[in-house]
C-alpha cells in the first residue's frame, strides 16, 4: 500500500513501521528542542515595562535623562548671571557636611594651613605609592567634630574647587613640626619607610581657592536666591 513514506509501494510493514516510528522520535525531538530554545530566549530578553511607563516616556520626547537635559537647556535660556550665580552656590553648598563649612569658615579669613603627603620608599630610595595624601591641621583649626577624616574632607573640598594647595610655607615651620606628631602622620612614615629610608614627605600649604572666598562672601552676606 502506498503512502507518503512510501509512494511506490516498495517497503514492507516492518520497514514503514521503523520509519513511522524514526519519524515520529525525530519530530519529538525536534519540538524539544525548540521548546528549550525558546525558554532560553524569555530567560535572556530584558523585562517590558508596562505601557504606560513607555507611554509616559514617548510623550515626554525620549528617556528621563534627555527631559533633565532638555529642561535645563530651557531653564539657561531664561537664566541671568545672577541667578546661574546662585544655583550654582547651591548646588555647593549641597554638597558640603558641617564639618566641610567649618573647614571653608576657619580658612575664609584667607589664612593657610600647613598639609602634607606622605609616599612610601622603592627600592631605588624614590617616592613611590601614597600612603597619606592630603593630611592638614586645618580639621584642627576649624575644631571639626571628626578629625581624623580632615584628610577625606581636604579631598573631597579640593575636588569642588572650594580649596587650593600652594607651596610650603616657611613661617609656618612650627605647625608643620605639630602635623609630623599626628597620630595618622606618624603611622604613614612608619609605613612608608624602607630599611634606613625615611618615608618621603611633601609639604604644601591649603588655602581658600578664589572660588571658595566667593561662595562664602555669598552665603555670608545675605544674597537673596
Amino acid at each position: 500500500m502506498a503512502s507518503l513514506l512510501d509512494p511506490f509501494g516498495l517497503w514492507g510493514p516492518t520497514t514503514r513501521a521503523v520509519v513511522a516510528t524514526g519519524t515520529q522520535v525525530a519530530i519529538w525531538t525536534e519540538r524539544q528542542v525548540l521548546g528549550a530554545l525558546r525558554s532560553r530566549l524569555d530567560i535572556a530578553a530584558p523585562p517590558r515595562p508596562p505601557r504606560e511607563i513607555s507611554a509616559g516616556a514617548e510623550s515626554r520626547g525620549g528617556t528621563p535623562l534627555r527631559s533633565k537635559m532638555d529642561r535645563l537647556l530651557d531653564r539657561a535660556l531664561e537664566q541671568n548671571s545672577s541667578g546661574g550665580r546662585q544655583e550654582l552656590f547651591h548646588k555647593m553648598i549641597d554638597q558640603l557636611v558641617p564639618d566641610e563649612a567649618r573647614i571653608v569658615g576657619a580658612l575664609s579669613d584667607g589664612s593657610a594651613s600647613p598639609m602634607v603627603h606622605v609616599f612610601a620608599r622603592t627600592i631605588s630610595g624614590i617616592g613611590g605609592e601614597p600612603i597619606l595624601e592630603n593630611a592638614s591641621l586645618v580639621g584642627k583649626m576649624a575644631n571639626v567634630s571628626l578629625p581624623h577624616m580632615t584628610p577625606v574632607y581636604v579631598s573631597h573640598l579640593l575636588s569642588l574647587g572650594l580649596v587650593e594647595t600652594g607651596p610650603e610655607d616657611p613661617q609656618l615651620k612650627n605647625d608643620y613640626q605639630i602635623l609630623g606628631a599626628d597620630a595618622a602622620v606618624l603611622r604613614a612614615l612608619k609605613a612608608g619607610k624602607r630599611g634606613p629610608m625615611e618615608a618621603k614627605v611633601e609639604r604644601h600649604t591649603i588655602r581658600l581657592s578664589a572660588f571658595g572666598r566667593d561662595l562664602w562672601s555669598a552665603a555670608t552676606s545675605g544674597e537673596n536666591g
